[in-house]
């Protein structure tokens, strides 16, 4: 018998898109998908169902599980109510219903567009389909950014979760008001920063009298355990320079470099979106306009150089977080400032890392150089690679002229407008003039003696060495550093 897999998905992209929010539900998915099966003499192999994820979503849990087991081999059709259920990504179909499914004995139907990966003739269809499914997603991502931005610049609080210090106003949605446990701790830490405290400083006395770090006290408020969030100096100095505090709510730091992922990237503060006195202020505007003139007089003037080569590859190895340089005392005579690598955790709070780990850096240099020398030399003893030949120029050239050619019809056929067929043209004659130059002979550069190791720098740092785990030395003094290279 048929082994069928039935799947469901819902999400809010759905909704207005049926007659009826009761039609699309995932109740009545199943209750259609079941019947269907039962028609079709089909043995239902397992009911797969995603709720609240989009089309477009790659990270569906059940329908990750249930292309495990077509890739498995445990399914022989899919059904679903619609393509668009399966995903709204036209790479997606391209991929399974096109590409993998036929490969892995998997047919696919879909009941109301009629979709049917075992009659090649609808593979056009499908492709529409894709293409309309994905042009909806976009559009809606579009006039859902607008909306937001809208929101924004009205000073309405878009954030699923409150700014630390605040909370949800129950009556107006999108107001904010001061949290009764967070709120002193924020007008705490900006009377501390006016009475000369630094960022640093400020974190180890919270740390020191227990108090829950941001992170902590969101996850104590869900009713989940706080884990061993800890006051940084970077937590410190956002929350001093944050001007949401003084009643200007700030959003837009960052956003979604594409509707198909979830990266997202950093904006310059010139693109935020600022709405001055839209919500109650934690501090007054003086006190705000203060600190910010304490921290930028004990900001270091001048350029700091480059990061260390080894910055962010140092890890602690009883805790697990980063460590972070400092200077104690200097070497003898010379008067050279000695540099240690020291756990980050440990300096905030003692108690949270007892082993205080930590290496003199130029140890950490020397080694790391030793280790880096011997894998050059190890190198330099292979054999060289073979050198592949250029292909030849006259197939290029070739098709060069063929896309020229090309390029005339689609202009005369009205596909190209007169502006983009000049420019491809441009570029496409461009390329043909530099294959058809006559080459110039030179001497080749002298190949670096692969013997030699560069200069330790961060990016060849960074491309060898995937972390350094540093331990805290044991009785007889002997340290304990776990090397993993990336080659």
């Amino acid at each position: 018998m048929t082994r069928a897999a039935l799947y469901c998905r819902l999400s809010r992209e759905d909704e207005g898109m049926e007659a009826s929010a009761e039609s699309e539900s995932i109740q009545n998915q199943r209750a259609m998908l079941l019947a269907w099966a039962e028609r079709l003499g089909c043995q239902v192999q397992g009911i797969y169902c995603d709720e609240d994820y989009s089309g477009a979503d790659r990270d569906r849990p059940a329908f990750n599980r249930m292309l495990a087991a077509a890739r498995a081999g445990q399914i022989d059709v899919i059904l679903a109510k619609s393509q668009s259920r399966f995903t709204r990504d036209m790479e997606l179909v391209e991929k399974y219903l096109h590409g993998l499914f036929p490969v892995w004995g998997v047919r696919f139907l879909a009941l109301v567009d009629h979709v049917d990966t075992g009659d090649p003739a609808g593979k056009k269809s499908r492709q529409i389909y894709g293409l309309m499914n994905e042009w909806y997603l976009e559009d809606l991502s579009a006039n859902v950014r607008a909306v937001l931005t809208h929101k924004r610049r009205q000073g309405c609080s878009i954030a699923s979760s409150p700014l630390y210090g605040y909370q949800k106003d129950p009556a107006q949605k999108g107001h904010l008001l001061p949290d009764e446990a967070a709120a002193p701790v924020v007008e705490r830490i900006f009377a501390l920063a006016l009475s000369g405290l630094g960022c640093a400083a400020i974190a180890r006395r919270l740390n020191t009298e227990g108090i829950p770090a941001p992170a902590a006290a969101k996850a104590l408020a869900a009713g989940r355990a706080p884990g061993p969030g800890l006051w940084t100096k970077a937590t410190v100095h956002r929350l001093l320079t944050n001007r949401t505090y003084a009643g200007d709510l700030v959003q837009g730091r960052v956003e979604r470099i594409s509707w198909r992922g979830k990266q997202t990237r950093r904006l310059p503060e010139s693109r935020w979106i600022v709405a001055p006195a839209s919500q109650p202020a934690l501090v007054s505007r003086a006190v705000f306009d203060r600190v910010q003139a304490l921290l930028s007089a004990r900001a270091r003037s001048g350029s700091r150089g480059a990061p260390h080569p080894l910055a962010g590859l140092v890890v602690c190895g009883l805790c697990g977080r980063l460590m972070e340089q400092t200077r104690s005392g200097t070497v003898p005579k010379s008067g050279v400032p000695t540099r240690y690598f020291r756990c980050r955790t440990a300096r905030q709070s003692p108690s949270a890392c007892p082993g205080q780990p930590y290496l003199p850096l130029a140890d950490l240099e020397e080694l790391i150089a030793g280790r880096i020398n011997a894998l050059f030399a190890a190198a330099a003893s292979l054999p060289p690679a073979p050198v592949k030949p250029p292909p030849p120029a006259a197939g290029t050239a070739r098709r060069l002229r063929l896309a020229l050619a090309g390029l005339y019809q689609d202009k005369a056929a009205g596909l190209l407008g007169e502006e983009e067929f000049a420019a491809l043209r441009t570029e496409l004659l461009a390329r043909l003039r530099q294959l058809e130059a006559p080459v110039r002979s030179a001497e080749p550069p002298e190949a670096p003696d692969p013997a030699i190791p560069p200069p330790l720098g961060r990016e060849l740092a960074a491309a060898l060495i995937e972390k350094i785990l540093i331990y805290p030395p044991d009785p007889d003094g002997n340290r304990r550093l776990e090397i993993f290279w990336r080659v």
